[in-house]
């Protein structure tokens, strides 16, 4: 049987970085040698793809293996300048909880045994990386060679490409509380902790990216800035305000025609700038998700005769303390879901 490529979509979100075609030597390529992935890569990473045998018993008698594949695919990817690993899947070590006829609970060995290998790439503390995002977006977009013969893909309307249902994962091999070891930095904390409306009070896994507001691009250190210090830069406490606004304007009444009001909103500060998000979710597939992608994501619009996509914006009258004032916000053009970050 052919081995089938089948990017997975059941794990957990997780980022990556790309490094340019002149760092490229940087990255080992040794075809002698075996990338696997450990507890000491990411905690964020990219999940490229993941190879299994389409035969029940997982084994391959036609084309590439599965470790075949993902070997190859590996060796690819560095030899492109990102950092890329294998991980294997097991699930026959796995036990499955079901309930008898009486209700009762008994653990029973998992029983399918189609081994799978994964391919991730990247290593990134922050799943909100910038790099993390377009090195995303570049692994959507590549036709590897090494896939182009050997293996089966299927393409859609929605991934038309082997990679282009690649995303962001944490490490697998980390537990939850191991990845907010890696991640949560005591700044953060202090700048977020007590703030309303702020991102630490959502109770969901996901929440919707739909603006950002820039303060100076030079990060914080936790150790030599106090939150005090950190917001008398003018930049960045004009930042944090800006983002107060909108998320104090999408959570009131300002205009009920729009859509644009009593919306679940939040604030959230990082180290150069200041966001706002909309929306609790406890997957990716929730659909109100899909419903708030629509209402902030950009819209088909006529300009100068031309129809283009553009950013969505919303504008609003009487606003400040005096209610004289006004305000107009431009959302996101591209929309991203980030995990929602929790305090221990």
């Amino acid at each position: 049987m052919r081995s089938l490529l089948k990017p997975i979509l059941n794990l957990f979100l997780v980022s990556i970085c790309i490094s340019t075609n002149c760092e490229a030597a940087r990255i080992e390529a040794d075809p002698n040698k075996e990338y696997v992935l450990s507890k000491n890569r990411g905690p964020w990473m990219i999940m490229v793809a993941t190879f299994h045998s389409s035969s029940d018993d997982g084994s391959t008698t036609e084309g590439k293996s599965p470790q075949q594949a993902a070997s190859e695919l590996v060796l690819e990817l560095r030899n492109l300048g990102m950092p890329a690993y294998s991980y294997s899947y097991d699930p026959s070590k796995e036990t499955v909880t079901v309930t008898d006829r009486l209700g009762r609970e008994e653990s029973r060995k998992n029983l399918r045994r189609i081994r799978s290998i994964c391919v991730l790439a990247g290593n990134y503390t922050d799943i909100n990386d910038k790099n993390a995002q377009a090195s995303l977006e570049w692994i959507k977009k590549t036709n590897p060679k090494c896939l182009r013969e050997g293996v089966t893909y299927t393409p859609t309307p929605g991934r038309p490409g082997p990679l282009s249902g690649a995303f962001l994962t944490p490490n697998p091999m980390l537990s939850a509380e191991e990845i907010e070891q890696h991640t949560q930095d005591p700044l953060l904390v202090r700048l977020n902790n007590g703030e309303r409306f702020s991102l630490y009070e959502n109770k969901g896994e996901y929440t919707l990216v739909v603006a950002r507001f820039y303060g100076k691009s030079v990060a914080a250190a936790a150790d030599t800035k106090s939150v005090k210090d950190f917001f008398t830069d003018q930049d960045l406490d004009n930042a944090g305000e800006a983002a107060r606004e909108l998320v104090a304007v999408l959570r009131g009444n300002f205009d009920k025609e729009t859509g644009f009001n009593n919306v679940e909103a939040y604030v959230w500060h990082d180290h150069h700038e200041s966001i706002v998000t909309v929306g609790s979710f406890a997957s990716l597939n929730d659909p109100e998700l899909a419903r708030l992608q629509t209402m902030f994501g950009p819209k088909m619009k006529t300009v100068n005769g031309t129809q283009t996509f553009q950013a969505e914006h919303y504008g609003i009258k009487g606003f400040g303390k005096n209610g004289d004032e006004s305000r107009l916000w431009l959302f996101e053009p591209n929309l991203l879901t980030m995990r929602v970050p929790k305090m221990r």
